[in-house]
């Protein structure tokens, strides 16, 4: 495990190396959430289109919804469910990977401008003609905001680890356990009220595909969030 992890980081800090395909994408997030007025519950909503093949071919939609519990100030715990359609001319959303989806998130201002968020997902993932797989990610989001402004920074690195293979169907050997994939963001965003931001930037994709070439994906993301 030690090898792939340096291994990952060495990969994220040479773009281009041999062994690796690259390509472009835009992401666009729109995400809904509401504490219904201030209650412990909380309700969520993401629904984000994909763009790829230099940015000109949509491939993909996530619709994501998630239904969750404030434990304290800090700490939240969510279930959910995940759609990914994987579109193409000939199968359209015929291979939809579906998952349900288990989420903790600590939340804290570590100070009155900066904000951090941890996120723990576990993933049980349904394929298409395949076997079923698990897959937890680790996503840590730093978002600072810039005094007298409307405007405020945003980071995350966010790394994704199956925990088991899938020896047969359609996906036979291209799911393995281990590092499955990493992504890393930065970007700008603006406060369009105290509850709209938007925020938009560059994220490096990188997925460890297993027998064949790795990937290196450049994408232009933007989030939408509105809170009600």
């Amino acid at each position: 495990m030690m090898k792939k992890i340096l291994a990952l980081c060495l990969g994220l800090a040479v773009s281009g190396v041999s062994l690796a395909d690259d390509d472009t994408s835009i992401w666009i997030s729109n995400t809904y959430q509401t504490d219904f007025g201030g209650s412990k519950y909380l309700a969520f909503l993401e629904l984000q289109p994909r763009f790829n093949k230099d940015d000109t071919k949509f491939n993909q939609l996530i619709i994501r919804p998630f239904f969750g519990y404030k434990i304290t100030k800090n700490l939240q715990a969510s279930l959910g469910f995940a759609w990914q359609g994987e579109y193409n001319s000939k199968d359209k959303f015929d291979l939809a990977t579906k998952d349900l989806v288990e989420q903790v998130q600590w939340i804290d201002n570590l100070t009155p401008q900066l904000n951090f968020q941890y996120r723990f997902r576990l993933e049980q993932r349904f394929f298409a003609d395949a076997d079923l797989s698990h897959r937890m990610r680790h996503r840590f989001r730093f978002q600072y905001s810039i005094p007298e402004s409307k405007l405020f920074l945003v980071a995350f690195d966010e790394l994704f680890i199956y925990l088991n293979s899938v020896n047969s169907g359609r996906l036979e050997y291209s799911v393995q356990s281990g590092i499955n994939q990493n992504r890393s963001y930065f970007g700008v965003g603006y406060k369009v009220t105290p509850n709209v931001n938007i925020d938009t930037g560059y994220q490096l994709q990188y997925v460890n595909n297993f027998g064949k070439e790795d990937l290196y994906n450049h994408v232009w993301l933007t989030n939408l969030n509105i809170n009600f």
